[in-house]
């Protein structure tokens, strides 16, 4: 038997945007009145009242941050270690990111951070780092992870957008079972 396990819920205003950090990419999204909803600036799914919808959104996409370089827009390396070649990171170029603390030390600078719900991205990318749009020049210094323990990471996030006929509800679900 097929069930759904419930990870997040959210409502979100008719005509509004919301970003979340992506756990699973499935959503059942659902409204008491006909709307639309999309994805990452997709194209508009129909939602009918009271009829929810199971949907496949973003794929789940990590990494973890080796350094970081303050500046207007934030530079990341991202791997385990410093002068890795192989590709560190599943991100591109428009991917929607959290910056998230990790219990590392030294600790990162917030000016580093960004919360899911802030929708920053990614505008440029290499095998090993990201260019962001999160404005961390307010950081003293540069961050280095210094090799041992936790390490911050970046996370993929959604951006989903309700349309103007209502107010919806976002379930983020996994699916168990077979």
């Amino acid at each position: 038997m097929t069930v759904l396990n419930v990870i997040s819920t959210n409502s979100i205003t008719a005509s509004a945007t919301e970003y979340q950090v992506v756990s699973s990419g499935f959503y059942r999204v659902s409204a008491t009145t006909a709307t639309t909803v999309s994805f990452n600036d997709g194209p508009e799914i129909q939602v009918f009242a009271n009829q929810p919808v199971l949907l496949k959104g973003g794929k789940p996409g990590r990494a973890t941050i080796v350094k970081a370089t303050d500046s207007a827009t934030a530079v990341y390396t991202l791997g385990t270690n410093l002068g890795e070649i192989s590709n560190t990171h599943p991100f591109s170029v428009g991917d929607f990111i959290a910056v998230e603390a990790n219990g590392e030390s030294p600790a990162v600078d917030s000016a580093f951070l960004s919360a899911g719900t802030a929708g920053k991205s990614i505008t440029a990318a290499t095998g090993t780092t990201i260019t962001t749009d999160i404005d961390s020049s307010a950081a003293p210094a540069d961050y280095t992870y210094a090799y041992s323990g936790a390490q911050a990471l970046v996370k993929r996030c959604v951006k989903i957008t309700a349309g103007a006929g209502a107010n919806i509800i976002v379930e983020e679900v996994q699916v168990v079972g077979s």
